[in-house]
This record gives structure tokens, sequence and C-alpha cells, in this order.
């Protein structure tokens, strides 16, 4: 039986639990194991296996599982100490990654924003090599979304708008914002300073991606793999945020919504061309990435919609958030749900 391996910092999620359970159907072992058990070269790890028969997760220890389905993120110190491991196991030639993850974010928009079939959907972005270099925007335009190049769920965004001679900044913190006001460029400067010695940014022209009340909102994408290892898009969500912030997203206090909702008082042709596009993104990133970059199996594309109800890809997510599954109908949440183990399968067929 091939047993399948979620690399975790954190106890069983419902969504772990629902992929262990429908597992079985498909005859594959679920098991749960951390990054803090991968020493080198590990053969037997202790973590938890999911037992069908108990309907509960049992701690034991187990071979090390041939298939790997990394759900870590290794944002901050303590967790990014043990990347290293998780990066080693990639390179084995007889553990298989479900998926092999994606670089920060100006590697991702280099291979990508070039390609003749994606590039209209790209927002214009360079990597803040120098704070004078980045004022020097603001000759071409009053408002700037800076973003941190590894960051994930909004956090550390910084939208910079220059008004009347001085410059407003919002911070995202989450679970709010900070704001700034700078009367100088000298101010800025020293501001952004301190900042870009702790983080890498990439900046892009600040997009008006707000409903008439100001709401920001985008559009989230849940596309897996499936038994034939093709990809497929799950279910597509509207995601929003407090009214008058920076961005969407759920962990800054945001709500899911239909995504009919985008869709309403919408005249009929402009509809069709809202989804003509999403089409087009759903069905030529995903093959791109794992073409350009690196095979995965999952993938979050968040699509900001503009007043003329152009598409601009805001961010591209290899390890998903999956709030998003409830938004699905039962038969789709259960593909969901038994999507990891159906394609663990397709890999063990490849394999041999």
């Amino acid at each position: 039986m091939i047993t399948l391996g979620v690399l975790s910092f954190s106890q069983p999620t419902t969504y772990l639990t629902k992929i262990a359970e429908h597992a079985i159907k498909n005859e594959v072992k679920t098991c749960i194991l951390s990054p803090s058990q991968l020493t080198e070269n590990p053969s037997v790890v202790s973590g938890l296996l999911y037992s069908p028969n108990k309907k509960e997760w049992e701690n034991t220890s187990f071979s090390l599982p041939s298939f790997i389905y990394d759900r870590c993120y290794y944002g901050n110190k303590q967790t990014h100490l043990y990347r290293f491991q998780t990066e080693e196991l990639k390179m084995r030639e007889d553990i298989h990654f479900l998926g092999y993850g994606l670089p920060d974010k100006w590697e991702v928009y280099k291979a990508l924003s070039s390609l003749p079939e994606l590039q209209a959907y790209f927002p214009a972005t360079k990597k803040l090599t120098s704070v004078a270099f980045f004022l020097s925007h603001f000759r071409h335009q009053d408002t700037w979304l800076m973003k941190p190049i590894n960051g994930s769920q909004g956090k550390g965004l910084i939208k910079v708008e220059k008004l009347s001679g001085q410059y407003i900044v919002k911070e995202v913190v989450q679970p709010g914002e900070q704001l700034y006001v700078f009367r100088s460029d000298a101010q800025l400067k020293k501001w952004l300073h301190i900042r870009m010695k702790q983080v890498e940014y990439i900046f892009q022209p600040f997009l008006p991606l707000q409903n008439k009340r100001n709401v920001p909102f985008d559009v989230r994408l849940l596309l897996q793999k499936n038994e034939e290892g093709k990809w497929a898009e799950r279910v597509r969500a509207i995601r929003t945020g407090p009214k008058n912030y920076i961005t969407s997203n759920l962990a800054g206090g945001g709500e899911m919504l239909p995504f009919s909702v985008l869709l309403q008082g919408v005249p009929s042709s402009k509809r069709k061309k809202i989804e003509e596009h999403l089409q087009i993104i759903a069905e030529c990133l995903p093959p791109a990435i794992d073409k350009s970059i690196k095979p995965l199996f999952e993938l979050g594309i968040d699509i900001g919609v503009d007043p003329e109800l152009n598409l601009w890809i805001l961010d591209i997510n290899s390890k998903p958030g999956h709030k998003i599954v409830t938004m699905a109908s039962p038969s789709v949440q259960t593909e969901i749900y038994e999507a990891p183990s159906r394609y663990c399968t397709y890999l063990a067929s490849i394999k041999r």
C-alpha cells in the first residue's frame, strides 16, 4: 500500500483528516511528520499515522514515505532552520514530492511575465534595488505597491502614495494596517532603508482593485492535478478585505463570497469577457509553471479585477490555504480531498 507523508509543523487540521479519510478508498495510507524529524538520510521517522479503524491519528514510527505532500511554511526564523532538511529530501531519487514549491516572487515574475499568452495579465514589476531607484518612479505615477519577495498572506505589503508633496504610507501588519506620513523624501528614505535591511521587495503600480464601497476584493482560483496528472480547476471564489484596506486576504480579516457575486449587475458581454480571461489564466498558467519553474500539485491563483474589468495576476501560491474548499459543492469537495491520494497513485504508476 502506498503511504503519503504530509510535512506539517502543526497538529492535524480538518483538511488533512479529510484527505486521510478519502485516501483509504484509493488504497493510500496517510501520515504526518514534521521537518524536525528529517535528520540526515532518515529511514524511520516518528509522527502521526491515520487509523481508518479508529478514525483518529496515532503517534507511532514508520518508514519514510516515498511520496511527500509539503504543507509547511518556512516564513519565520524557527521554521526556516528546517527548510534545508526539506530541500535535501527533494534531491533524493527514492522520494517524490507532490509539488516542488515556487521560488520567490521576483523569480516567478521573470519566468512567467514574458510568456505571450500571460504577459497582459502581469502588472509591470521591478525589483527594489535602492530607495533612489524607487523614488525616481514617482515622476510617472503617484502610487506604488511594494511586496516582500518571500511574503505570504499579504503580510508586509506597503502602499506608498505621493500626495501634495508628502508620502502617505500604509503597511500591512495584520490583523490591521499601520499608517505613516512622511513630509519629505529624506524621511521616507530613512524609513525604507530600515525595511530594506530586513526584507527584499519588488514593486509595481498600485492598482484600483476595490468595489464601489471601497472594499478590496480579488478572485481566488484553486487548481489541482487529477489522477491523470492533468490540471483541473476545482473552485473559484471572491475574497474581500476590510473597507479601505490595501488588499483582500482572509488572514487579514477578509471573507469569502461565491464567485457569482462578482458578476451581479455586469452586462452579459462583459461577464463573458471576464470568464474568458479567467479561463485563459487557469489553462495557461499551471502548465507554464511546470515547464518554466518546477512541477507542482496544486495552485492558488489570486486575480484582481480593475474598474475596466481588466484582470491582473496578483499572487501565485503553491501551498494555498483551503478555506475556499467550503465554497465548493459536496461532489467537488470530495474531488479536492481525494486529489492528493489519487495523484500519488498516478505518480506511483509513472515510477513503475
